[in-house]
């Protein structure tokens, strides 16, 4: 055997072990990481509130904007509809889903986030009313502010974000006072 051949042979190994890392260790572990980071998405405890900025608004008026939104927080897999009182300012969220198939504490704790993230992004944003079928919830900025403090939007760096939302998020106390 030859040189030439030789090289020929080691560049064909080394681009078939290059093939099978890439193909059997490096792109199923992106796809688990993307996996698991779409699971963190639907959940308020592990949401990650970076991707709110892109929602940032002086005024509730774009539909497109608040339907992107609400698709980036947390519930974004269950269908639903919007309706927007540009007059008012407030936002309706007809949820095609029942509280009870989702889970009541799964459900008022993201109802919370939701509202708070929302609120923080959309700055004219007075209130939201959130429709299931069978039950209703409203929220609006002056009970929220009361709670999380003004401006709403200081609220939305990563590390503020964690420690004055999602981490008083696994108190159902907490949570609980926005449902009396």
């Amino acid at each position: 055997m030859n040189k030439k051949s030789k090289v020929i042979i080691s560049l064909l190994a080394i681009a078939v072990v290059l093939f099978c890392a890439i193909q059997f260790w490096i792109i199923p572990t992106n796809r688990a990481k993307e996996a698991e980071y779409a699971r963190n998405q639907t959940d308020a405890l592990t949401h990650d509130i970076s991707v709110v900025e892109d929602y940032k608004t002086s005024y509730i008026g774009n539909a497109s904007n608040i339907s992107g939104l609400f698709e980036a927080l947390p519930l974004n897999n269950i269908s639903k509809k919007f309706e927007i009182n540009s007059e008012d300012c407030i936002l309706t969220v007809n949820y095609l889903d029942t509280v009870w198939n989702i889970g009541e504490e799964k459900v008022q704790r993201d109802l919370v986030y939701n509202s708070v993230a929302a609120m923080a992004a959309i700055d004219n944003l007075s209130g939201i009313t959130y429709n299931f079928s069978g039950d209703s919830y409203s929220f609006t900025r002056e009970q929220i502010e009361d709670v999380f403090g003004t401006p709403l939007s200081n609220l939305l760096k990563q590390e503020k974000w964690s420690e004055e939302v999602q981490n008083k998020l696994n108190d159902m106390d907490f949570v609980g006072q926005f449902f009396k």
